[in-house]
């Protein structure tokens, strides 16, 4: 996803703090400033942690450069050619440090930051954007891709992904929701792969709503399958409030259910039913 693309541009080497920090940009370039010898020790850790991110951002760019709209492509090569300055400067000034190759520094450095903070801030602006192209305007479908445009999750990268075999109305709506976020189709084949799954669900809900009086394990797997009506509910509604993080929240909560479900619609006896849950939690601790 292109939103998603342009969080993953926010860079850990900036930001400030108090004291100049060598492992960030602009705490090295004040130890050069002040001719702190010590700043030699940090230059080769630097130059290396740039390499890396020039070389992974690099990729992602060249793979989706051509999607992208203009605008962005723009604000990310120049935030890529500001990386591959600092990566030769650093070279250079690890030979020796002259004034005019600190101040080419400090410049790459400051050109860097200001282009990673203008990334973060259509990431986290609340904007909805397209997620092949990154572009903005008044429509709900990016006139050029035809894709709905939705506002970005800032916290994407800090999601955690679980694996699980599921059932073909679990995987027909994860498929849908993997083609949203990575640019591949609009909302509309999601909600017709949740009519299917909501009817499932629905069903299972039915049945440990019955076995739930006085069983407590129907009792936690009735709360597991709230738990992804609910994921349904919130997979609709961002129809109307376009963001991401509720498709991302929505999935997870329906995720949750995936293992369980199915079993209990396969299983008619309660006794049998109950068997299942409790082996099913035995093995998730």
């Amino acid at each position: 996803m292109a939103a998603d693309y342009l969080s993953s541009l926010i860079s850990s080497l900036g930001g400030e703090q108090e004291g100049p920090d060598p492992n960030r940009l602009e705490g090295l370039a004040q130890m050069l400033r002040a001719e702190d010898p010590d700043v030699r020790d940090y230059l080769p850790r630097m130059r290396a942690r740039i390499q890396e991110a020039l070389r992974d951002r690099q990729g992602i760019y060249e793979a989706r450069r051509e999607s992208l709209n203009a605008e962005v492509s723009a604000l990310i090569e120049r935030n890529l050619g500001a990386c591959q300055t600092l990566e030769q400067t650093l070279e250079g000034l690890i030979q020796e440090v002259t004034t005019e190759t600190r101040e080419v520094f400090e410049r790459a450095a400051s050109e860097f930051l200001e282009t990673s903070d203008q990334l973060a801030g259509m990431a986290a602006s609340g904007t909805p954007l397209c997620p092949r192209c990154g572009s903005q305007g008044p429509e709900n479908l990016c006139p050029a891709c035809e894709l709905d445009r939705l506002i970005p999750d800032p916290d994407v990268a800090h999601m955690e992904y679980n694996r699980a075999v599921v059932g073909e109305e679990f995987l027909a709506v994860y498929n849908a929701y993997a083609e949203v976020v990575e640019g591949q189709a609009g909302l509309e084949p999601l909600m017709q792969a949740l009519q299917s799954l909501e009817f499932s669900l629905l069903e299972a809900q039915a049945l440990a709503e019955q076995a739930a009086e006085d069983s407590p394990p129907h009792q936690r797997l009735l709360h597991v399958i709230n738990e992804a009506v609910e994921g349904v509910n919130r997979l609709h509604a961002v129809q109307e409030n376009r963001r991401t993080s509720e498709l991302h929240q929505g999935w997870v909560q329906v995720f949750n259910a995936a293992a369980v479900v199915p079993q209990l619609l396969a299983v008619p006896e309660e006794f049998e039913a109950e068997v299942e849950v409790e082996e099913l939690e035995e093995e998730s601790e």
